[in-house]
């Protein structure tokens, strides 16, 4: 009779449990579910350059960090602040199925993707940027380096310093390998390129024979080289410009110089009856004297453009040259008597040694037009322009004997023609090399020149 009972209450305790059971299961599965709720709304963020991604972040603030410890070590590496060039994006993404990089990788792949511009100091002249530096203490150095280059060159006591252009310093960002140096920077300035093509003179060369090698001409040639104290000379081992230096900068430098100038002499002509009109002496030579000149003196870029004289100061008198002259004129009462003179007038200059030259001839000055006369009977072998002889009439008289008649203003004979002696055949002129109307006469005997004075008459 107690079975029932027992078995009653087993199937009551059986029922109780498999409601415990039924409650255990939703709990897992509620708690499943946060779980899943939980993760499927967790962010991440995606990291991107140029739209391009590279990695994921747990949290932007390891961005932050990351962008202000690449800052700092390009700053130590480059020694000025950077930008980045290119943009870096930070986007939350859904956790889920992303992998999450460390901080180490994030700025590994940061370092192969970025670009770097490095703050620089533009150095504009006239509006144009013609230098980068890689600050403004720099920039200030260069400027002064410019300036300092142009007073130490030149001589004489620093008055005044100018620079006309409009100069300014600008702060930017630029390309680390777009920077230079000091150094470079002040070259450029001064020279307007950081690249000057020169040539070294060796034996021989001159600037015509360089300009005509190098395919220069010869004008653009001697404006690229103000240096050279002689356009004539250049020394062995010099180096010259083969393109002109054109400065990105205008200095004006104003100096008091202080230097010495020759003083000219000057020639006194003293007569002397003791010499011929052809013949001068020279009885006492002349010498420079010296004066001491004190001046305010503009240079543009290194040359002189300008100068006011302060002063000045005799140091050595210039010794005057004095020259005799001769007034004794020849007379030709001498000779065989076989030739005639070939105008009336007085002998200018003789026959033999004058100067350096030798004189074939005599000179016989006349009016121009005077008439110039044949010496000799004869034939005309010449009749017309020859060199240094201006026009020139040549007869033949035989027996080896030839006359010359040069300078005529007018020939009034032709090749071939027989002459009377005392037949007029030209006019006196100025025609060949000469300083004055005279007829220039010559008397050959096989050639060779012979003194006039011999054979003329009486």
């Amino acid at each position: 009779m107690k079975l029932p009972e027992l078995g009653g209450f087993y199937f009551c305790i059986r029922a109780d449990n498999k409601k415990k059971i039924m409650a255990a299961a939703l709990c897992s599965i509620l708690v499943a579910l946060s779980i899943l709720t939980y993760i499927m709304s967790r962010s991440v963020y995606a990291i991107s350059v140029d739209g391009r991604t590279i990695g994921n972040a747990r949290n932007r603030k390891i961005i932050d960090k990351i962008k202000d410890d690449l800052r700092l070590k390009y700053r130590d590496k480059l020694g000025a602040d950077i930008e980045f060039i290119q943009d870096i994006q930070v986007t939350p993404v859904r956790a889920l199925g992303q992998k999450v990089d460390t901080e180490q990788e994030l700025v590994d792949k940061l370092n192969q993707v970025l670009s770097v511009q490095v703050k620089a100091v533009a150095i504009d002249i006239d509006g144009h940027q013609v230098a980068l530096v890689k600050d403004k203490a720099t920039a200030d150095a260069v400027l002064q380096g410019v300036k300092d280059y142009y007073v130490k060159m030149l001589p004489g006591e620093l008055m005044k310093i100018e620079v006309p252009n409009s100069v300014k310093l600008v702060e930017k960002f630029a390309s680390p390998t777009d920077i230079i140096t000091a150094e470079a920077a002040k070259n450029l300035i001064l020279k307007g390129t950081l690249e000057i093509t020169t040539y070294k003179v060796k034996q021989g060369d001159t600037l015509w024979s360089i300009a005509k090698e190098k395919n220069i001409p010869l004008d653009d040639l001697i404006k690229a080289n103000p240096q050279l104290k002689s356009e004539n000379r250049l020394a062995l081992g010099e180096v010259i410009n083969l393109k002109s230096i054109k400065p990105l900068l205008d200095v004006v430098v104003t100096k008091k110089v202080t230097y010495q100038e020759p003083i000219a002499y000057e020639t006194q002509i003293v007569k002397d009856n003791t010499l011929w009109k052809w013949d001068q002496k020279v009885k006492q030579p002349g010498e420079n004297g010296t004066k001491e000149v004190a001046a305010e003196v503009v240079y543009k870029n290194g040359v002189k453009v300008d100068q006011v004289l302060l002063g000045e100061k005799v140091v050595k008198q210039p010794v005057t040259r004095i020259v005799a002259r001769g007034t004794k004129a020849e007379v030709a009462f001498r000779g065989s008597g076989r030739f005639l003179w070939p105008s009336v007038g007085e002998i200018t200059s003789p026959f033999g040694r004058r100067g350096r030259e030798f004189h074939t001839g005599i000179d016989v000055a006349c009016d121009k037009g005077t008439p110039i006369r044949a010496s000799n009977s004869g034939t005309v072998t010449f009749a017309g322009r020859r060199g240094s002889y201006g026009n020139l009439v040549i007869i033949n008289h035989g027996g080896g004997f030839e006359t010359y008649y040069a300078h005529a203003s007018s020939i009034l004979v032709s090749v071939g023609e027989k002459v009377e002696k005392g037949q007029q055949i030209a006019t006196v002129g100025t025609t060949g090399r000469t300083t004055g109307p005279h007829v220039h006469f010559e008397v050959r005997l096989n050639g060779n020149p012979q003194n006039p004075l011999s054979y003329l008459n009486k």
